[in-house]
């Protein structure tokens, strides 16, 4: 009998042990998942933010170079001027849309850049005898569009064509448009440009003595002098 309760003693000591150590190897784990199961929740909720930062760097880095056209050669100019007339009600230069089966794309839109600068131009003019203004046509018609045009030796005029202005500036005006430069219309000609068509129309700096005006050529658009200058 007291073998019998002494291995009953041991047995139960030994489940107690087993019964220990199981719990033990649980608690451990469940501390082992814990940490394996949040990392695996970060890591799939960081690992989408990271794709679409990568997809947003390579659609930023992606540039589409458009090409353009600065300038318009002499025989762009002659080949456009055929489709481009002046609508006198409205006072303005259309484009005949005729012209895209001659000229290229960039070109056609490049014309139109001159031509709706002009426009703008021309709305700008007063009509309160304060300027005077013209119009020529490439086919040299020419449109008055104030009350007086002045002609002659010394006037302040502006003769606006699709792609640039003859500007005329009398003797009187001269010394303050070589200072500040010219305005007439909306259109400003800086003094530098003044200064140029001066001496392309081979006037001294000085004026003394000088009693005409002069004419130049003036690109508004690129704001630059076309060399073509003379005396009133």
């Amino acid at each position: 009998m007291l073998m019998i309760l002494v291995s009953l003693a041991v047995f139960r000591n030994n489940l107690f042990k087993e019964r220990k150590g199981l719990r033990m190897m649980n608690i451990r784990t469940r501390k082992l998942v814990i940490p394996l199961v949040a990392t695996t929740l970060v890591l799939s909720a960081v690992a989408p933010a990271f794709t679409v930062h990568a997809e947003e760097n390579s659609s930023s880095m992606t540039e589409v170079e458009v090409p353009t056209l600065e300038t318009l050669s002499d025989e762009d100019i002659a080949v456009a001027s055929n489709y481009i007339s002046f609508d006198t009600t409205m006072k303005q230069f259309v484009v005949d849309s005729t012209i895209t089966d001659i000229l290229s794309a960039e070109k056609v839109a490049l014309v139109k850049v001159y031509v709706n600068q002009t426009n703008a131009q021309l709305a700008d003019v007063k009509q309160d005898g304060s300027e005077v203004a013209s119009v020529v046509e490439p086919n040299g018609k020419e449109t008055v569009l104030t009350p007086v045009l002045l002609r002659g030796v010394g006037v302040n005029s502006i003769t606006f064509h699709w792609n640039y202005a003859r500007i005329k500036i009398k003797a009187g005006s001269l010394k303050a448009a070589l200072a500040i430069g010219f305005t007439i219309s909306s259109v400003y000609v800086p003094a530098k440009v003044v200064a140029s068509a001066l001496a392309a129309a081979g006037v001294a700096a000085g004026l003394k003595d000088f009693k005409n005006g002069i004419w130049f050529d003036y690109n508004y658009v690129t704001g630059g002098f076309l060399s073509h200058a003379g005396i009133q």
